[in-house]
């Protein structure tokens, strides 16, 4: 790391970054990796497992690959995440059936390992070094925003090449946007932001890490909220695809179903920073509630009002995701930032993977809706202990 970079050069960063998320979102094969599943004869157990062994895979990495973006390099770790995206690309678009579908999974559990609290720690300590940190929900909901249109065109491209040319081709094309994005990391400036090399060793400082996050009663708190925020969306996000096809939406469409919510996603991040005005143990109930309701919709409501709680939604998560990862970047310090967010995910993993084979058996068992209504339950049982802590806490 150059400690004498300019910030003139620093500042650069940030519309490098935009281009980065465009290129690192715009994969082709979101929007019908799970009909290109079903069509190779996996059932949605299968399905579901291959989210798991993707799981398992991230969260042997995560924690581990935060700590190397700490100790080493952030812009050398975002470059690696695009060159595990080129390679899980490639072995999806080589097989046809479980085994090897398993083997990509995990290379790309690897892909989102290496950006996850990463590329968030690597603008906000570019923020800070040039005294803009204040901006950061504005950057980061603006860098959600572009990743949200480059992930929605990529997939009415990829469903359009999908049901007109060839199912794998949307795969082929995303190893050459992978790859660019790794181009596009290497030309980052490396921010300065304090190494801990020297200081404590590796596993040391992971466990500190931890130390810090479980320990502290705000972040504690804020963790439990995101991961089960977080499994719900994703929920949502990964298996809509299961939804259309039992309401006969045309596989010609998915893709444009699918940038119409994540386009709405992206609108929410975007003007995130409108909403830090309003008093946070609100908006975070604001969306608790709202989440609850779009599961049950869904999962009881009709086709067309189950269409429509998906776009309500995601611009509401949309925006409490951007706030809520302000805050936690807000109070954790330069050195362990990238750590502490893997953590998150680290433990928000090891939460998902029963609740996934929970979803996964279901969804065999009986359909899709009870699926999500299944998901929709285990918030209405935190519903409880949320309010009191938010409560409590905001009363303090």
């Amino acid at each position: 790391m150059d400690k004498t970079v300019s910030a003139k050069a620093l500042s650069f960063n940030i519309p490098k970054f935009y281009f980065f998320s465009a290129a690192w979102m715009f994969v082709l094969m979101f929007t019908i990796n799970v009909v290109f599943f079903r069509s190779n004869g996996l059932s949605i157990s299968q399905i579901t497992l291959l989210d798991i062994f993707w799981a398992v895979a991230a969260l042997l990495l995560e924690v581990p690959t935060g700590a190397l973006a700490d100790r080493w390099s952030r812009k050398y770790t975002l470059a690696l995440s695009g060159l595990f995206a080129a390679l899980g690309m490639l072995l999806y678009s080589l097989s046809s059936t479980f085994f090897p579908f398993m083997l990509a999974s995990m290379v790309m559990a690897a892909r989102s390992a290496f950006q996850s609290g990463t590329a968030n720690a690597f603008i906000y300590d570019t923020l800070k070094s040039i005294n803009k940190e204040s901006k950061f929900e504005r950057v980061l909901g603006r860098a959600r925003f572009i990743g949200v249109v480059s992930v929605s065109v990529a997939g009415i491209l990829g469903a359009y090449l999908a049901s007109s040319i060839n199912i794998r081709l949307p795969f082929i094309v995303s190893i050459f946007t992978s790859l660019f994005a790794a181009l596009i990391a290497l030309t980052f400036r490396e921010p300065p932001f304090r190494h801990s090399t020297g200081e404590v060793r590796f596993f040391e400082h992971i466990r500190k890490a931890a130390k810090f996050a479980l320990f502290n009663p705000f972040l504690r708190f804020l963790f439990f909220y995101f991961v089960l925020m977080d499994i719900a969306i994703s929920h949502m996000d990964e298996y809509d695809q299961l939804y259309l096809t039992a309401v006969n939406f045309p596989l010609a469409l998915f893709g444009v179903w699918i940038a119409l919510r994540r386009g709405l996603s992206g609108l929410g991040g975007f003007f995130a920073e409108r909403f830090k005005g309003i008093s946070s143990p609100r908006i975070k109930t604001l969306a608790l509630v709202a989440m609850i309701g779009a599961l049950l919709t869904i999962s009881f409501g009709n086709k067309y009002v189950g269409l429509l709680a998906f776009l309500i939604i995601f611009p509401i998560w949309g925006i409490v995701e951007v706030l809520v990862i302000g805050e936690l970047h807000s109070k954790v310090e330069s050195h362990r930032r990238a750590t502490v967010e893997s953590l998150i995910v680290f433990f928000g993993v090891m939460i998902d993977i029963p609740i996934r084979l929970a979803f996964g058996y279901i969804g065999d068992l009986f359909n899709i809706r009870i699926g999500y209504f299944f998901i929709g339950t285990i918030l209405i049982l935190y519903l409880p202990y949320f309010l009191w802590r938010n409560i409590f806490r905001s009363r303090k």
